[in-house]
C-alpha cells in the first residue's frame, strides 16, 4: 500500500502550526500527534485536527495513507496535545458502521478548510481512528 503525500503547499504550511502547537499555543481543534516511526523508532510529530463527535474523540486522515497513519497502525500508542503536554492515548482504526457517520461529521466540521474540501472531493480512502485513553 503506497503512502499518500500531502499537497506540497500544505506540507510547507503545516510547519507554522507545528511550531505554534509545539510552543503550546492553542489552535482550535488542531493538536500535535506524536507517533513512533515504524522503522526508525524515532518520535515523529504532525499537526492533526481532533474531532469530537458522539461523546468521543476521533482522528481522520483526509489525505489517506499518510505517514502518521502508517505509524499509528504499527503502534497505536501515541501522544496528543500541545506544547510539552502530550497525553498518552491509544488509536484504534475503525472500519464499521460508525465510519460513514464520523467522516460526514468531519467533512461538516472542517468544510471551510480548502485542503480538507479538496481531499474529500478527490475521493479515496480516509482512515478513521478512535482516540481512547491509554490503559
Amino acid at each position: 500500500m503506497a503512502s499518500a503525500e500531502l499537497p506540497p503547499k500544505l506540507a510547507r504550511m503545516s510547519r507554522g502550526p507545528l511550531r505554534l502547537l509545539g510552543w503550546g499555543v492553542p489552535m482550535g481543534p488542531l493538536v500535535l500527534l506524536r507517533t513512533r516511526g515504524r522503522r526508525s523508532g524515532l518520535p515523529r510529530t504532525a499537526p492533526v485536527a481532533l474531532l469530537k463527535f458522539e461523546g468521543r474523540q476521533w482522528l481522520v486522515s483526509p489525505f489517506g495513507e499518510t505517514q502518521w497513519v502508517r505509524n499509528a497502525r504499527a503502534d497505536g500508542r501515541v501522544g496528543l496535545g500541545r506544547g510539552r503536554r502530550l497525553r498518552p492515548v491509544r488509536l484504534t482504526e475503525i472500519d464499521d458502521d460508525r465510519t460513514p457517520r464520523v467522516l460526514r461529521a468531519y467533512r461538516h466540521k472542517f468544510r471551510i478548510v480548502p485542503f480538507v474540501r479538496d481531499a474529500f472531493a478527490a475521493g479515496g480512502h480516509h482512515p478513521v481512528f478512535l482516540v481512547e485513553p491509554e490503559a
